[in-house]
């Protein structure tokens, strides 16, 4: 009878030792995945390895935008964002919105596909001595991966901040020395050069 007691009590002590482990091995999980999901929101800095990605065609300036690339140059900074629209009798179209600033001469110009749309003066005070940029809006086209436009830009290290839901959802901003750009679902909808003090 005692033996029978003395299995009984280690069979109990069996189950909540197991059930005991059961719960913290639960529980060890969540932790660890938890602790995945904040490592996944958090900024990282990446050195990707060197890049042989076949790039599609770059962009191509239009009449426009070529007279003054002629007449005044490149810019000093510039932003394109890229999105699709509906269009008139069905169908979408990719809209590419570029602004070109020009600090040097207090000038900011805007063009929809290409189409100069307006000419507005920037609001400069002081001297302005700014190197020239190392990218150009030609070499980056929309809806490029994120190897693309590593690429295109010849981007050697870069810092990778994923954005909450409640901006894009599953968006990521990068950025560059000299540049920014956001990928929603690995494709390229923003771009934007800072303007490079001497």
């Amino acid at each position: 009878m005692a033996n029978k007691k003395k299995n009984r009590g280690w069979k109990i002590v069996g189950i909540g030792c197991g059930c005991s482990l059961f719960i913290l091995l639960i529980l060890s999980g969540l932790y660890l995945y938890a602790g995945w999901l904040g490592y996944q929101e958090e900024p990282m800095f990446v050195e990707p390895l060197a890049l042989s990605v076949q790039l599609e065609d770059s962009y191509i300036p239009t009449k426009p935008q070529e007279e003054k690339l002629f007449s005044i140059g490149y810019p000093e900074a510039f932003t394109i964002l890229f999105y699709e629209e509906e269009i008139p009798g069905g169908g979408i179209q990719t809209v590419r919105l570029e602004t070109w600033d020009y600090y040097s001469l207090a000038l900011s110009l805007t063009f929809l596909n290409g189409e100069l749309i307006a000419e507005d003066q920037l609001e400069i005070t002081g001297p302005v001595d700014l190197a020239s940029l190392p990218y150009y809006p030609e070499q980056f086209i929309a809806f490029m991966d994120l190897d693309q436009v590593l690429s295109a830009g010849g981007i050697a290290s870069y810092i990778q901040i994923p954005l909450e839901e409640l901006y894009m959802e599953e968006g990521v901003m990068y950025f560059a020395e000299g540049l920014s750009f956001g990928l929603k679902d690995n494709e390229l909808v923003y771009i934007e050069s800072f303007a490079i003090s001497q």
